[in-house]
């Protein structure tokens, strides 16, 4: 009798320390994210660490000492991984959203090249009105000259040489007037081109700003729902927890 006692004692213990560490075991399978990357963790992977650990277990414990409940949690936890997974109209909802946000990025794309363009010509417009402007400075009479000219207003009606130098005098501001406009709107372009890129919400590309952010959001949202029901995350979570609670039950 004595004997009994202490060859029965030591086997119960071994019993519950197997179902203790099975299901620690099954926690953390149930809790396991895999990588979508080729190669890495799978969900077959998965599987078959699930499997690997209740197959110990089974030959462990004892099939005779199996409950019907973990039977049936274990027959739904297979029936569960076997099904196809279907994420095709997710597929469809991501190909939606990328396809928007690749039109939103060649709109983009598109307005800087435009401002680029304009910025090239007013550059090339620029150089060419500043090469008249010294040209014809040069044609401008000299100093004493104009000095001159101006010392009366007969001299500046009547004089032959008055007229052709006054013409010049005004092509030189008209020049210059010229330039500054051209100018303006070159810094102008610049700023607008950068905007674009470094101030989205103070750029002429505002609204395409926004909707490109809608559907980056929305594209996170979709991605990680996919990935979510590629891992069956809730299913696993679920299953491994039925089947410990069916393994804490065991007697």
């Amino acid at each position: 009798m004595v004997h009994k006692i202490r060859y029965s004692e030591p086997t119960k213990l071994d019993d519950e320390q197997l179902k203790s560490r099975t299901i620690t075991a099954l926690d953390r399978l149930g809790h396991q994210r895999f990588t979508l990357e080729p190669g890495g963790y799978s969900l077959e992977n998965w599987i078959k660490g699930v499997n690997l650990l209740l197959d110990d277990f089974e030959e462990k414990v004892g099939v005779d000492k199996l409950s019907p409940e973990y039977v049936e949690r274990r027959r739904e936890l297979s029936d569960c991984l076997c099904t196809p997974i279907n994420v095709s109209e997710i597929d469809t909802d991501i190909d939606s959203a990328r396809s928007e946000e690749d039109e939103t990025l060649r709109k983009l794309d598109g307005t800087k090249i435009q401002f680029a363009s304009r910025i090239n010509e007013l550059q090339d417009e620029l150089a060419r009105r500043s090469a008249e402007l010294e040209a014809k400075k040069k044609e401008l009479p000299s100093n004493e000259t104009a000095r001159r000219q101006s010392e009366s207003l007969f001299r500046r009606i009547f004089s032959r040489n008055s007229a052709p130098a006054n013409d010049a005098f005004e092509e030189v501001k008209e020049l210059e007037s010229e330039i500054t406009t051209l100018s303006n709107e070159m810094h102008e372009q610049q700023r607008a081109l950068k905007s674009i890129e470094r101030h989205p919400w103070e750029s002429p590309c505002v609204e395409e700003w926004k909707k490109l952010q809608v559907l980056q959001a929305k594209l996170e949202r979709l991605e990680s729902e996919k990935s979510e029901k590629l891992q069956l995350a809730k299913e696993r979570e679920e299953l491994t927890t039925s089947i410990a609670n069916a393994i804490a039950r065991i007697p």
